[in-house]
């Protein structure tokens, strides 16, 4: 039986951006009705899923600093450098995200205090946004959208998650925790980056370019 069709909203208003384009080449994605928005919308290449291969080796469970680069000519791990570039052109100060997984969708602002504030979304805000709000606990109603075989699953996907922490001390406190949104990715966890959702999605109000859907890969 498929889990229930609910999503949860936990996103603020978004707004138009405006920023300067970076330089990095990153891959197109065009829309042939897009109002006043550009023409084209694009997403940096670390961020964005292909045919080929993941654009990064990670494992959502953990922190983005423990993933590896699989794209020639970048470093094969996250610097500053990379991570303060624009997630999207134009730059947006804010980007929804939607999971095939997940019943929520998860807004990504810029990060205040990061190491290199900007007044728009970068790679870097996209990559932790996405690890914290999949840190964040679940609640009985955000469990109950889902149908007893997929609950069972995601119970399943946490107690694998905290046993392998191999401190004792540290797996209990983990185990402690309870369910994390992240389990609901199940064997899931892997990720494959991100595609344009054409059009937006009109009922929350976000027009077309600032909603994007993550793709994931079995771990």
């Amino acid at each position: 039986m498929p889990s229930k069709h609910v999503r949860f909203v936990d996103m603020p208003t978004m707004r138009s951006a405006s920023a300067p384009s970076s330089s990095t080449g990153p891959a197109t994605l065009a829309s042939p009705d897009l109002g006043t928005l550009p023409a084209q919308i694009h997403l940096h290449p670390l961020l964005v899923a292909t045919d080929s291969d993941a654009p990064l080796d990670w494992d959502m469970s953990l922190p983005a600093e423990s993933s590896r680069v699989r794209l020639a000519n970048y470093p094969p791990q996250l610097i500053d450098t990379i991570v303060s570039q624009p997630a999207t052109l134009p730059p947006r100060q804010s980007v929804a995200i939607i999971c095939t997984y997940l019943p929520w969708t998860i807004t990504v602002t810029p990060t205040p205090n990061a190491t290199r504030t900007a007044p728009y979304v970068t790679v870097g805000d996209v990559l932790h946004t996405l690890y914290r709000r999949l840190r964040l606990g679940v609640t009985p109603a955000e469990l109950g959208v889902l149908d007893a075989v997929v609950r069972d699953r995601v119970h399943d996907a946490y107690v694998a998650r905290y046993r392998r922490v191999v401190d004792p001390g540290e797996r209990d406190v983990e185990k402690g925790k309870r369910i994390k949104r992240v389990d609901f990715l199940r064997e899931h966890r892997l990720f494959y980056g991100l595609t344009l959702i054409e059009g937006g999605l009109p009922a929350l109000q976000l027009p077309h370019g600032a909603v994007w859907k993550l793709h994931t890969a079995r771990s």
